[in-house]
């Protein structure tokens, strides 16, 4: 008994695992994608962005500052405000850019921006306790210098700007590069699964099909007892394989059923043939011991009649007529029980021989001719020019002939007609034996052909009804055939073909 190793239903939770576990990485992929995303938009969104609106909020200080001393300017010195609140958030936001320096470049304009907002605070403050520039020259040179001050440092938080802007921009292009770059591995990694998919699957469909429509057509090649039971290759093991073994089990014991059921037919044929062997031998030995004082019983008794013809009354004359013919009938089935005999001991197949038909049915009539003669009965032939001759067995076809068409003339009054017809009809050689005899009804035509068969006409000519069916094994042995067709009073018609094969005439 085979182990199943790997089962059908594994294979299949491998076909569906695989795809899954593709589609899993898939979305691992896509996990790892999307973090890259996300740690992408946070460069974006925080540093960057952070650098960006402190140097922003840096200008608008400056800004304030400086429209604070135009006030003061306007007013003569008359407005001050405090800068302790501005100074620190200024510090502040430079020290925020500071903290999220990512870009190159960064570092040197905070530097730059930290070294010119010490001078600015100082020029800012001095400028805030100016009384008034009218006709104060310091400080106008100061507020020169602050103007230029603050131009500068809006200068490099413009250069911070950009920076920081150009980051922005290449950290979205490359959030662009990475999403395009996740979608082309989602889309390849489905559609590598899909294929994979279809393609392991057909492949192991086909790999499950393929042994079990093995396994069918041979089964179906095996030949109703005939014996040969193959054994069957066991190619996997799974369920199929294990069924393959199985299989080969069950047509081992159908092989050993066989041999047992062969055995068992070849003793009852062997039985059979022995009571047939038996039979015949009892009939031929019988029909030997009856023919010799039989032959003599009806001599004397035609002797007989024929010497006291005439002198004696009408009621001997009528017994003498009666045994005359009892005789006859005697004689002639002992006759019939010895061709049986004879054709009994020859049953089994003899080699065949090439024979012309035309010689061959006329030796069959010949022997016929006198006893037509004597009965009053015209014999005829017609036989198609040109037949092809044909393999027959020289002696027991020919004996079907002369078998058909005695009994033609045995059942043909006097005054009528036989006649036997040979035709070509295809591949086939046609037989037909005609006569104008009393026929046979209807219902005793499907049982012509049966052994031993016996109705009224065959018991009044003294026959035992076994010359038609060992004439029918014959012709089925020949590969023929035999069919009769009669009507009471109007005749019969046997016709009987055999097959002409086209290398005996090669």
């Amino acid at each position: 008994m085979i182990h199943v190793k790997y089962s059908i239903k594994t294979k299949i939770f491998l076909i569906i695992l695989i795809p899954a576990l593709i589609l899993l990485f898939a979305v691992y992929l896509d996990y790892m994608n999307l973090n890259s995303l996300g740690r992408s938009a946070d460069r974006i969104l925080s540093k960057n962005y952070r650098s960006i609106k402190s140097a922003h909020r840096i200008g608008s200080l400056l800004a304030a500052n400086q429209n604070q001393l135009f006030g003061m300017l306007l007013f003569n010195g008359k407005t001050k405000t405090e800068n302790k609140g501005t100074d620190d958030q200024i510090s502040h936001l430079i020290q925020t850019c500071e903290d999220n320096i990512t870009e190159p470049g960064e570092d040197k304009i905070i530097r730059l921006l930290l070294g010119k907002y010490a001078r600015y605070s100082r020029l800012f403050g001095l400028l805030q306790n100016a009384s008034g520039f009218e006709n104060n020259k310091p400080s106008h040179e100061l507020y020169h210098e602050f103007l230029s001050l603050t131009t500068s440092m809006n200068s490099d938080l413009n250069n911070l700007i950009q920076i920081n802007e150009g980051a922005m921009e290449a950290a979205d292009e490359t959030t662009q590069k990475i999403a395009r770059r996740a979608l082309r591995y989602s889309i390849g990694l489905l559609v590598s699964a899909i294929l994979f998919t279809l393609i392991f699957s057909f492949i192991f469909s086909s790999r499950i099909s393929r042994p079990l429509t093995d396994l069918a057509q041979r089964i179906a090649d095996i030949k109703e007892g005939s014996g040969d039971y193959p054994q069957f290759p066991i190619t996997t093991r799974d369920e199929i394989g294990f069924l393959t073994a199985e299989f080969n089990r069950l047509l081992e014991r159908l092989k050993l059923y066989d041999q047992l059921s062969a055995d068992k037919l070849m003793a009852e044929k062997l039985k059979v043939r022995r009571a047939e062997e038996a039979k015949a031998q009892f009939i031929a030995d019988l029909s030997h011991q009856l023919k010799t004082p039989m032959t003599s019983l009806s001599m004397s008794v035609s002797i007989l009649s024929d010497k006291m013809s005439g002198s004696l009354g009408d009621r001997l004359e009528k017994l003498l007529q009666t045994a005359r013919e009892d005789c006859t009938r005697l004689s002639a089935l002992i006759n019939e029980l010895v061709d049986i005999a004879r054709l009994d001991v020859m049953l089994k197949p003899r080699t065949r021989e090439l024979l012309g038909i035309q010689a061959m049915v006329g030796e069959c009539v010949k022997p016929l001719l006198c006893q037509a003669d004597e009965k009053g009965v015209e014999l005829l032939t017609e036989i198609e020019p040109g037949l092809p001759s044909v393999s027959i067995d020289s002696l027991r076809f020919p004996w079907v002939i002369t078998n058909i068409l005695g009994n033609a003339i045995r059942y043909t009054e006097r005054g009528g007609r036989v006649t036997l017809r040979a035709s070509k009809r295809g591949n086939r050689c046609y037989f037909q034996c005609i006569d104008t005899g009393v026929g046979m009804q209807t219902e005793y035509l499907p049982r012509i052909f049966d052994r031993f068969t016996q109705f009224s006409e065959r018991k009044e000519k003294g026959t035992i009804g076994l010359g038609l069916a060992i004439a029918k094994e014959i012709i089925e042995e020949h590969g023929g055939d035999i069919t009769v067709a009669s009507k009471v009073g109007a005749g019969t018609v046997f016709t009987f073909w055999l097959p002409i094969s086209v290398e005996e005439n090669s």
